[in-house]
């Protein structure tokens, strides 16, 4: 039984090494290489996917905390008013160049969407700009196009800027806009005047909660 078991072993072993010795090793080498090309090119190509993805994650995120940044201090820019006077809030750390913008009964009736902009001034940061609307109403008029009677003035919104030049628009029902393009060239005009804080009847009065949005 013993010897049997040998002479089946041995025919084992022969039939392996003949086996051995006919394979072409050369292609199964080759085939080998190309597997392992393969699954290197896959795991590579993986590897730039995820990178794109962490670096689109990057940018998304970057891009909101940037969004975030502009708009920390805009959030701290408000206005509000009764029916004597209009209130300009600077809560920021930085002063903000400010303008009202108007509509009258006359172009509201023909439907026209045009606005008159008064001048504010450049609030200082952690402070209150109070103008009678009466101050207010009489820049308007005297600044409207073409000239005629204008009355009924309303606010529309208050246009600012704060030191990176990015115009925003508080509208009057409080909603926050950001916008483009530079303020009304005639706008620009009026700075020579001093705007309504150049009025005396202006008046100023510090914030107490600076940095803070309402």
């Amino acid at each position: 039984m013993a010897a049997t078991n040998r002479i089946r072993g041995s025919g084992r072993i022969a039939r392996l090494r003949r086996w051995y010795q006919r394979s072409d090793w050369a292609r199964h080498t080759a085939v080998l290489a190309a597997v392992v090309a393969a699954v290197s090119l896959a795991i590579t190509a993986w590897g730039t996917y995820k990178s794109a993805q962490v670096a689109d994650d990057q940018l998304a995120q970057s891009k909101e905390d940037g969004e975030k940044e502009e708009r920390s201090q805009a959030v701290r820019i408000s206005m509000w008013g009764d029916k004597k006077v209009s209130v300009v809030a600077n809560r920021s750390l930085d002063p903000v160049w400010t303008a009202f913008f108007l509509s009258d009964k006359q172009r509201r009736e023909r439907h026209d969407n045009s606005v008159t902009y008064v001048f504010v001034g450049v609030v200082p940061p952690c402070t209150a700009v109070t103008v009678p609307k009466s101050v207010t109403f009489a820049r308007a008029t005297s600044f409207a196009a073409p000239p005629g009677p204008h009355t009924d003035w309303i606010f529309v919104g208050l246009h600012f800027m704060g030191n990176d030049g990015q115009p925003w628009v508080r509208w009057n029902s409080g909603e926050l806009t950001k916008v483009t393009g530079p303020p009304s060239k005639k706008v620009i005009r009026q700075q020579k005047e001093g705007g309504l804080m150049a009025d005396d009847r202006a008046k100023q009065s510090r914030l107490s909660e600076c940095g803070k949005s309402d």
